[in-house]
């Protein structure tokens, strides 16, 4: 049952303002637990819709302000009528027109738009059509529930009264509640970094009102939320151009667009903070913006670590100091891009801190040409349905040493991984659990005053450097611990992963023979 104006599930009366994150995210659970087909329409299906469903619902509330107060009007005029008025295939048809007006790409949109005072550029519709591109709407079969959907879920409330960052922080669970989703499409290597652990490296960074800070494997914009909130803790205004992030996946710019769009407040008809685009081919650019070029002080960047299908080609960066996977080639496209003095965080798998070839080629120019001051070892268990280790390697881009030294001088390695093991369920990580991390990181500017403990210590870079392959896959001396295979899950995953991998092979085996 539809929740109506004013009232909570248990008949309590209040409005739309003095709505919380888990009113939202309760009410549109319930939605989807009772009134839709889960074999036709996935978690992250449904999420995708609700932030089709309030772009358009906050653009008319926004653009339809009297006066100075209204905003630039994104959609066609009419359109969120014209979606409450229509059922089955003319519903379909309709959302399918608007989406494809929205989602065009530029120079193609004016076909069937019925408002103008758009510049030359359709500036107000760059954010659209992040949003939209490559969208569409839930079979047509299931016109029914989606219009329930808009009839008594989106439209009979002012979304824009709603609390930005509740709003916001709704948004951001139910796109944690698709991490079943997500790890269905692991070949592809994208998987929930949890909010706790990208606050904490946000922390370290130390970034501020003054930062730009840019993501070049974006995912669904976690990290930018995470450096955006940590920036407004300092109570200055963060404006639209201090965050920036750009991603190959089509569906990912438009939940990373909504998320951060929901959780910063920024004005739909501005730039988009992500793009779609694949940053490894924009040769001396961290990321790219539609309105201009960024010049990043900060960068936070996770990865996809896996790679299936994917051949590196060196003809695309010659600027690279070795081909490689994802992990490495996002690393060193950071490394390379970044301008001198500024900030980054790179997630990496363990396999880049000890792989042979380019690995060893890419740590070693690294420690050269950047100041990597300090390595977090992450936990297991914090990526959801998967045992993946990972890291996190902190560096400055350094003004290179006419004498030849390393710009590393010493590397710091915390180890928050042995003896410690989390679920995303039974214990998940929570930023409170890197308190003694953030005290031992320290400020930027005083890295120099670090004290040695028994999960915290400094290797001299060129003790490193001399060793052969110059591995980083280093910990702090806490002793030996038991290898941790993950939850039988995860065990029983990895063989089934393999057993695949085992029949694709045979199968070739035997094609080959005849």
């Amino acid at each position: 049952m539809a929740v109506k104006r004013g009232q909570g599930s248990d008949g309590e009366r209040f409005r739309e303002q003095e709505w919380n994150a888990r009113h939202i995210i309760d009410r549109l659970w319930a939605f989807y637990r009772d009134h839709s087909s889960h074999r036709a329409i996935t978690r992250v299906e449904f999420v995708e819709h609700i932030a089709y469903l309030l772009f358009l619902k906050m653009e008319e509330e926004r653009s339809s302000r009297a006066g100075r107060f209204a905003t630039p009007a994104i959609a066609p005029t009419g359109t969120w009528q014209r979606l409450t008025d229509r059922t089955g295939d003319t519903l379909h048809t309709e959302l399918t027109r608007v989406m494809q007006i929205l989602g065009a790409p530029l120079g193609e949109e004016s076909a069937g738009r019925t408002t103008g005072g758009f510049g030359p550029d359709n500036s107000p519709l760059e954010t659209a059509r992040v949003l939209f591109r490559d969208a569409k709407p839930w079979p047509v079969g299931r016109m029914a529930e989606l219009s329930r959907l808009i009839v008594d879920e989106i439209g009979p409330y002012t979304w824009t009264q709603v609390p930005q960052a509740e709003l916001g922080r709704a948004f951001a669970a139910l796109l944690s509640d698709c991490r079943e989703d997500f790890l269905a499409n692991k070949e592809t290597g994208q998987i929930l970094t949890p909010p706790a652990v990208l606050t904490v490296v946000a922390r370290a960074l130390d970034v501020h009102p003054g930062d730009t800070v840019i993501d070049a494997a974006g995912g669904i914009g976690s990290g930018l939320v995470a450096a955006h909130q940590v920036m407004s803790a300092h109570g200055e205004r963060v404006g639209p151009e201090a965050i920036a992030a750009a991603d190959l996946d089509p569906r990912m710019g438009r939940l990373a667009t909504m998320n951060i769009l929901l959780n910063t407040g920024r004005p739909f008809h501005e730039a988009p903070p992500v793009l779609v685009a694949d940053s490894l081919k924009a040769k001396g650019l961290p990321v790219a913006r539609s309105d201009r070029t960024v010049k990043p002080t900060v960068a936070i960047c996770n990865p996809p670590f896996k790679s299936t299908g994917y051949v590196a080609d060196d003809r695309l960066r010659s600027d690279f100091w070795a081909y490689g996977d994802f992990p490495l080639n996002f690393l060193q496209h950071i490394a390379i891009t970044l301008p001198m003095g500024a900030r980054a965080a790179v997630f990496v798998p363990d396999g880049v801190l000890f792989g042979s070839g380019p690995a060893a080629t890419v740590r070693q120019r690294l420690l050269m040409n950047c100041d990597v001051h300090t390595l977090l070892r992450l936990p297991t268990g914090i990526f959801h349905g998967t045992n993946a280790k990972s890291n996190v390697l902190f560096f400055t881009k350094a003004v290179p040493k006419p004498s030849g030294e390393p710009a590393t001088r010493t590397l710091w390695v915390y180890d928050h991984r042995t003896h410690i093991h989390h679920t995303d369920t039974g214990n998940p990580v929570a930023e409170d659990d890197f308190a003694d991390f953030l005290a031992a990181y320290g400020r930027a500017d005083a890295l120099g005053d670090r004290e040695k403990s028994p999960r915290f210590h400094p290797y001299s870079a060129a003790d490193l450097l001399a060793q052969q392959g110059t591995s980083l896959d280093l910990l702090a001396g806490l002793g030996p611990q038991a290898q941790d295979l993950g939850s039988p899950r995860d065990i029983a995953t990895r063989i089934a992963d393999d057993l695949n991998r085992a029949q694709t092979s045979f199968r070739a085996v035997a094609d080959a023979l005849g």
